[in-house]
């Protein structure tokens, strides 16, 4: 064998451990590690990740017209999933109240349902960092308000200022969703208001609607969605205040004791949601 042969024979081979060793690097260097978290060692020995959803929640967590559970959670799990190298396994619960005590349970590893970030709730759970700032906003039935002569106002401060000013603030009627963020809000807000309390968004959307409350409180995305697809509904008589009349966040939630997989999240919305904007991609998706 002359030496030009004996030098490729060489090369090759140098090629070939060089090519297995950054094979081994990248699979080391992706290889997730567990620290102190059961939850995402459990994660990691079974090969899926189970999130919990929202049940209904458009543009977040809905089903199609082909009965799809689609939404931006859901895209945003299957990124996630992805990322880490497991399987996807979507949790829908029967209600949305039922999402916390199933991750302290350990039915799911971790909740994404476009959940307000709330101390009350993080005595129970862990939150990321914020994935997505909202607040909390008013749909007002403009004919039901004439009734309080409040029809034509669009902002918080405006309706509240002329229903004291009229002596009225007690004979507001407000629709709002059972376990969600925005009922809390009520006392601090519509201190004599009257609550009428709904299971769903939608059964509140609906109700507000036909003019069982004059106003509807919720998270502002869903407000501005639920008018944009109910045009039939809504046209003329029904108008969301351009402005939330309480700041809120989203995020994810998890069950204590797991701060290397809270880690974990805050980097994946850090790096994948914000930097590369992928949150802004599946909401334009949606969001047309």
């Amino acid at each position: 064998m002359d030496r030009w042969k004996t030098f490729q024979i060489c090369l090759l081979l140098a090629l070939m451990s060089a090519s297995i060793f950054c094979v081994q690097a990248v699979a080391a260097d992706t290889q997730i590690v567990a620290g102190e978290s059961p939850v995402l060692q459990r994660i990691i020995e079974k090969g899926v990740i189970r999130v919990g959803v929202n049940p209904l929640f458009k543009p977040f967590s809905f089903t199609n017209a082909e009965n799809e559970r689609v939404g931006m959670d859901i895209d945003i799990a299957e990124l996630l999933a992805q990322n880490m190298g497991v399987k996807l396994e979507i949790v829908v619960p029967k209600s949305f109240s039922d999402l916390l005590p199933m991750v302290q349970e350990g039915n799911i590893d971790v909740i994404m349902a476009a959940m307000s970030r709330m101390f009350q709730r993080a005595k129970r759970v862990d939150f990321t960092d914020s994935y997505y700032d909202t607040g909390t906003g008013i749909m007002l039935n403009k004919v039901k308000a004439n009734q309080l002569r409040v029809g034509q106002i669009t902002s918080y401060q405006g309706m509240m200022d002329k229903l004291r000013k009229i002596g009225k603030e007690d004979q507001l009627i407000i629709a709002a969703t059972t376990g969600k963020g925005a009922i809390r809000s009520i006392p601090d807000f519509f201190p004599k208001a009257k609550v009428q309390e709904y299971p769903t968004n939608e059964a509140s959307a609906q109700a507000t609607a036909k003019g069982e409350a004059h106003i509807m409180v919720h998270d502002e995305i869903f407000l501005n969605t639920w008018v944009q697809d109910n045009r039939d509904k809504t046209l003329y008589k029904v108008v969301v205040f351009p402005e939330p009349y309480k700041s809120d966040t989203y995020g994810f939630a998890i069950a204590k004791g797991n701060q290397s997989f809270l880690n974990l999240l805050n980097m994946f919305i850090c790096d994948n949601l914000r930097a590369q904007d992928y949150f802004g991609k599946f909401m334009r998706k949606y969001m047309k």
